[in-house]
């Protein structure tokens, strides 16, 4: 290229990028993440606060609407805090005399356990109902029967059993501070919610060495909404958000741990010079189930997210950071030249401007657009390399240790998680699979990625544009390998190596209708897969139908097959399965796959169908064996329900089903209206039906994980 043309470029450069500059908004684009640091006082909050909400705003070319921060006047520069109410002893170690034969709940990681409204240990089901907690002895199944009920006055979420000990997880308002406790405590008196409301979560721990009469040993209450918690061993870990408000006259409240209404522990509280739209102490609690004491806490002023994915060694906490399509400092010339002909702002011409604009206006008017169409599209190429920026997850290494929280480090990489799957641990790195959703000025594209980030949440290893134009329904990693199914209108099944690190590539793939929207290993050469059957409708468009079990052989990696399928009911129908992994019940040694099911059939009891006709529904539980060499073998069924109640396109019947479980050779299906035992090797035989306390249609934990 002459040097004539090479000035001609920059200079055209200048003139593109001042013309797509005019018609941007905001600032550089947000800088990377320090080093996390701690705050020292109330005022520091305060500022930070008001200086980075505004800085993010402006960079994302919105008006800030904030005004003063008041934060209230804390001490957050201490350690831990021991609580006040010691010594009230360590839960004795389980007594119970029941199957040794029995499930658990079906978990990410194998040795953490998670949440749920249903526990049980061989011998008693725990579960919240409504708004009570019900302990059954379900173990003989003969004599099975309800032994307590205790009604809660807060909502129930979540549980967890460990020994003679039951954690209880609910959610409601704040309690005002009684009296001292800490040095800060005090001054948390007489504080104001955001805009009249606030939340917050309470551990409450029983002990249930005497099933018949649960007693409270203690009532942990932590200032936020409940987001997810996990048990390894005895340390519980909990989780909670509270959002932040930068509002004119609104007070700040920093987090606070309080023991009968008394504040015991002010975590301490980090941040990152890294500003966001928005911001929200994250406070990570640890507790030991065995005494009931806290252990630790710690609060991060980050972005608002729920996603959590736990090893036995970290916790990784994720949120999205959206950003705008366009912004200042976007556009650049593609050629750096100098301003005053020194050459020192990185040009390798050392000309002026002036100079630049002379040879730019002796060409011809056919140069001139040239040049300037060339540059063009040089810069909108580099505006869609930019646009990838507008949804970026960033996620947080914490390491857990016998309760001890750490902070690790932070990492970022393109697009969204789907859910908890789509993040693991192997080999000390993260694998992280992301679906990027852009949108242009020449309309919106998506595409899917898989990265590897090593110990210190570095990105070492990416693959995108994986499956253009679908997105991620579902993923599982097992080992060195991820399981992935995309979908729009047919389904991918993709098989990743991930044995390099560094270089994640594609082994093979396999296209079938419909998807699965969550993947279970069978063992190493066969993966389960649960969704839904699609098919074309009369507009050509694609329409969702039955409930659609797929097993799919993965031996062969380059050519994955499906070996297996079946497909319950027609359009309409659906599975607790689909939006909770925990509704998954699988026993390969007992050849044993359980699906909670919503059965439509799209038959009327009339020759043609009126406005008055409804489909027929059936509500209980499909049981399968599974076979490599014959695929789904039916067992039998579970009924709770048919259509002789009312029955909502969009709700849930008191008889769904929403839970499965086992104990020894006897199955139990939980919906809200009851609990059915039926033998295993006898499905269709129910021999003790239990009555729950159905006021409510559906169980309370379903309610509040919908509106999450």
């Amino acid at each position: 290229m002459s040097r004539r043309m090479l000035i001609a470029i920059a200079c055209a450069a200048l003139v593109i990028a001042a013309i797509l500059a005019a018609a941007c908004t905001g600032s550089e684009a947000t800088p990377p993440a320090g080093e996390i640091k701690k705050f020292s006082s109330a005022d520091e909050i305060r500022q930070y606060l008001e200086e980075n909400t505004k800085l993010a705003a402006e960079a994302e070319g919105e008006m800030y609407w904030g005004g003063d921060v008041v934060v209230n006047e804390v001490s957050v520069d201490r350690g831990v805090a021991q609580s006040t109410a010691k010594g009230l002893g360590t839960a004795a170690p389980a007594a119970i005399i029941g199957s040794t034969d029995y499930s658990t709940t079906n978990v990410q990681v194998a040795g953490v356990d998670e949440p749920d409204f249903v526990k049980n240990d061989g011998k008693y089901i725990y579960l919240i109902s409504g708004d009570t907690l019900t302990i059954v002895e379900a173990y003989p199944a003969a004599s099975a029967a309800i032994i307590s009920k205790t009604v809660l006055d807060d909502t129930p979420r979540d549980i967890f059993i460990s020994g003679n000990r039951l954690v209880l997880l609910t959610t409601g308002s704040p309690s005002r501070d009684s009296g001292d406790g800490p040095d800060s405590a005090p001054l948390m008196k007489s504080m104001p919610y955001y805009g009249g409301y606030s939340s917050a979560t309470h551990a409450v721990f029983y002990d249930i060495s005497d099933r018949k009469n649960p007693k409270i040993v203690k009532d942990f209450e932590i200032d936020g909404e409940y987001i997810d918690a996990r048990l390894i061993g005895s340390n519980l870990y909990l989780v909670t958000r509270e959002q932040v408000y930068s509002y004119r006259d609104e007070e700040i409240r920093v987090p606070c741990l309080r023991e009968n209404a008394k504040c015991v522990v002010t975590p301490d509280v980090y941040y990152f010079d890294n500003p966001e739209r928005s911001y929200a102490f994250t406070t990570i609690t640890s507790f030991d189930t065995a005494s009931a004491d806290e252990k630790d806490a710690k609060t991060y002023l980050v972005g608002t997210g729920n996603i959590l994915y736990v090893s036995q060694d970290a916790m990784y906490i994720s949120y999205q950071k959206y950003h705008s399509i366009y912004r200042r400092g976007m556009v650049e010339p593609a050629i750096p030249i100098s301003v005053d002909g020194t050459g020192s702002s990185g040009s390798s011409t050392g000309v002026t401007s002036s100079v630049l604009w002379e040879d730019f206006n002796r060409m011809s008017d056919a140069e001139k657009q040239r040049v300037i169409a060339d540059m063009k599209a040089q810069e909108e190429e580099r505006i869609i390399k930019k646009e990838i920026d507008q949804s970026t997850t960033a996620i947080h290494k914490i390491a857990i240790d016998n309760g001890a929280i750490t902070y690790i480090a932070r990492g970022e990489v393109p697009g969204y998680l789907k859910n908890q799957f789509a993040m693991d641990e192997y080999t000390n790195n993260l694998r992280v699979a992301t679906t990027s959703n852009v949108y242009t000025t020449r309309g919106s594209y998506e595409y899917n990625n898989v990265f590897v980030l090593d110990s210190g949440m570095k990105t070492i290893g990416e693959l995108t544009h994986i499956a253009e134009q679908e997105t991620i329904y579902s993923t599982r990693f097992m080992g060195d390998r991820l399981y992935m199914v995309t979908f729009k209108r047919i389904d991918p099944f993709f098989v990743i190596d991930l044995s390099t690190p560094t270089k994640p590539k594609i082994l093979g793939k396999l296209k079938i209708p419909g998807y699965s929207d969550y993947l279970h290993p069978y063992d190493k050469d066969y993966i389960i897969g649960v969704g839904k059957e699609t098919g074309t409708n009369e507009w050509g468009g694609v329409s969702t139908q039955g409930i659609k079990l797929a097993l799919f052989d993965v031996r062969d990696v380059e050519n994955p097959k499906q070996v297996g399928k079946v497909e319950i009911g027609d359009s309409g129908s659906d599975s607790a399965v689909l939006s909770d992994h925990k509704a998954f019940l699988f026993d390969k040694e007992k050849n044993l796959l359980v699906i909670p099911a919503r059965v439509v059939r799209q038959e009327y009891p009339s020759v043609e169908k009126t406005e008055d006709d409804l489909p027929r529904v059936w509500y209980g539980a499909y049981v399968f064996g599974v076979d490599p060499a014959s695929g789904f073998v039916l067992r039998g069924t579970v009924e709770h329900g048919t259509q002789g109640e009312s029955y909502y396109w969009y709700g849930n019947s008191k008889n769904e089903v929403k839970r499965s479980l086992y104990i020894g050779d006897t199955l139990y299906t939980l919906s809200t209206a009851k609990i059915l035992a039926n033998p295993l090797d006898d499905i269709s035989r129910t021999v003790v039906t239990i009555t729950l306390d159905s006021r409510e249609d559906v169980l309370y934990p379903d309610v509040m994980r919908a509106m999450e």
